[in-house]
């Protein structure tokens, strides 16, 4: 019975949204949790993924399902992180997109210019490319169904952690085909892990 009476309160929305921001993830100006829980349950939206959520089930599962909802790759409600479906590559401008997701998290410190990207299933053959600081760089990419090649990641997180700003990429596991990426200074990895206990990892 004691431990009813000490039980901890859930998280509210304004809370989660506020302890994010704390720990560094940059809200675009009009979010707020009323405006999150309204364009999450459009009900004109035949396709709406996030219809069903309610107040509720955000403060049942704090901070991971707000990240999912945050960094909705077809919303502004974040700049720095990134709901991320790993099986998403399936024509031209697919890495072009991932590579502009990477270039939006890292904000100036990634000026990425000229991206340009071929992929071609029937072919086996895929590959982006993209000047920095007046460089051109080609990647090849390997071709595996739909699927990302995770290589093309982890190189966009050597290139960011060799431009020495202080800021990296960084992985969060939700354990299926989908992540969150983000890209975070060191304190703010080490409070988002403190504050939501989400296994936040660097990208590497």
């Amino acid at each position: 019975m004691l431990g009813g009476l000490f039980r901890k309160k859930p998280r509210s929305l304004e809370r989660q949204l506020r302890d994010l921001a704390d720990c560094g993830v940059k809200l675009a100006p009009d979010i707020l949790p009323d405006t999150v829980l309204k364009q999450l349950a459009n009900e004109d939206a035949d396709d709406n993924l996030f219809a069903d959520w309610s107040r509720g089930a955000f403060e049942k599962e704090p901070y991971r399902l707000l990240l999912v909802a945050l960094g909705d790759p077809d919303a502004t409600r974040a700049t720095n992180i990134l709901h991320f479906d790993t099986e998403c590559i399936e024509d031209h401008g697919d890495y072009v997109k991932i590579a502009d997701h990477m270039r939006t998290m890292a904000g100036d410190v990634l000026p990425l210019t000229d991206v340009e990207d071929l992929v071609d299933l029937e072919a086996n053959e895929a590959w982006l490319s993209f000047k920095l600081d007046g460089v051109e760089r080609r990647w090849s990419c390997e071709v595996a169904d739909d699927w990302i090649d995770p290589k093309i990641l982890s190189q966009f997180a050597t290139l960011l952690e060799g431009r020495r700003t202080g800021r990296r990429f960084t992985y969060l596991d939700l354990g299926g085909q989908d992540c969150i990426l983000g890209c975070f200074a060191e304190d703010e990895l080490k409070k988002l892990r403190k504050v939501t206990g989400l296994a936040w990892e660097w990208l590497k």
